[in-house]
């Protein structure tokens, strides 16, 4: 018998059906897989994890595609909402000045990253502004994000702009752009 992609995607199918057809915590039964020799059965989960990196790395591309798509913007699908938003992340400049900066306060601020809002705390109890703390301390990195969460756990104001499905619009970051925003979506 020859362990292939083919092969892989047949029992995957099988598979598919079964959670289909009794749900997702009943036991798999291949009974073919079950006769396979241990050779084969370490070539078909080699198999596997490559199908599951090529996976990984699909989604990737299409989450890349759908936060372009979606910058600024949330999209409603089924009972999901996608939203497309800048992510900031405090990267530090050197770790070991950090360290050296928190002296014995190290523990509460390090778990397992560095804990921002503790070094805050830190600075101020050290009679020091935290902000000029952390900004010697951190880069500030900004990204973009691909929220994909269920409507009743997304905020409010994207609940009530995306009534409908398959509807985009704009999502602003300040209130008062987002009132002015939620008039000029309501007109459309």
């Amino acid at each position: 018998m020859k362990i292939n992609r083919e092969y892989l995607v047949e029992k995957l199918n099988k598979v598919r059906l079964q959670r289909f057809d009794f749900g997702d915590n009943e036991e798999v039964e291949l009974d073919e897989v079950n006769e396979l020799e241990t050779k084969e059965l370490v070539l078909l989960r080699d198999e596997i994890e490559t199908l599951s990196l090529d996976i990984r790395l699909l989604k990737s591309f299409i989450d890349q595609r759908l936060r372009g798509r979606l910058d600024g913007k949330a999209f409603r699908f089924g009972d999901r909402i996608f939203r497309g938003r800048n992510q900031r992340k405090m990267v530090p400049y050197d770790q070991d000045k950090i360290i050296k900066w928190l002296g014995d306060d190290w523990q509460m601020a390090v778990r397992p990253s560095f804990r921002t809002s503790v070094i805050r705390k830190i600075a101020e109890e050290r009679g020091e502004n935290p902000n000029v703390v952390i900004e010697s301390l951190f880069e500030s990195v900004e990204g973009k994000n691909l929220d994909v969460n269920p409507v009743e756990r997304s905020p409010k104001f994207i609940q009530n702009l995306l009534d409908k499905e398959d509807k985009i619009v704009e999502i602003y970051t300040d209130k008062k752009e987002r009132d002015n925003g939620r008039e000029a979506n309501a007109t459309d």
